[in-house]
């Protein structure tokens, strides 16, 4: 099942609100729970696709993710969230979009994906998860060396990358 990158964003926004007030009530403040900014939701959604795509040879969503200055970007969430600037994302979900996040919930392959790339990258910050898409061999490396700023990541590149990379 394929979603839209819209509706993976709605989901991490979501885990991040509700973990969030989880971790006030409890006084829990062993860890950062930093709210999700425009950058960092671009880049979770870009592990999101590498771990899928390495876990599951296919696409979680079919929304292209383009190599911008600040690194891989799904223009179509850029464009829903961009208002936000450099602040952290607060949703208020309608039921269309609980209905979503309840969907992926029951899909087992998209919510080990999502988990474990919300577990492992949610705790860094947005510039630390921008500077390691920026890092030699990356898959935003590779496209900006070869193709330049503006062009499209390739999901063959991203899924090797991650295989390589990430799982070995």
């Amino acid at each position: 099942m394929n979603y839209k990158a819209s509706s993976i964003a709605k989901w991490f926004l979501a885990k991040n609100k509700s973990e969030s007030i989880e971790h006030e009530a409890t006084g829990d403040d062993y860890e950062v729970y930093e709210g999700i900014t425009h950058l960092k939701l671009q880049k979770l959604l870009f592990y999101a696709q590498g771990i899928y795509l390495a876990l599951n040879d296919n696409m979680l969503f079919y929304d292209q993710i383009v190599a911008w200055e600040h690194g891989p970007v799904v223009k179509s969430v850029y464009d829903e969230y961009k208002q936000n600037g450099r602040n952290p994302i607060n949703i208020e979900l309608n039921p269309e979009d609980e209905n979503l996040i309840n969907k992926i919930e029951t899909d087992s392959r998209a919510i080990e994906t999502l988990r474990l790339c919300y577990d492992n990258f949610a705790i860094y910050t947005a510039w630390q998860l921008r500077e390691m898409t920026h890092q030699s061999d990356t898959p935003w490396d590779i496209t900006v060396k070869s193709r330049g700023i503006g062009k499209v990541i390739e999901p063959t590149i991203i899924k090797d990358y991650f295989l390589k990379e990430i799982f070995e």
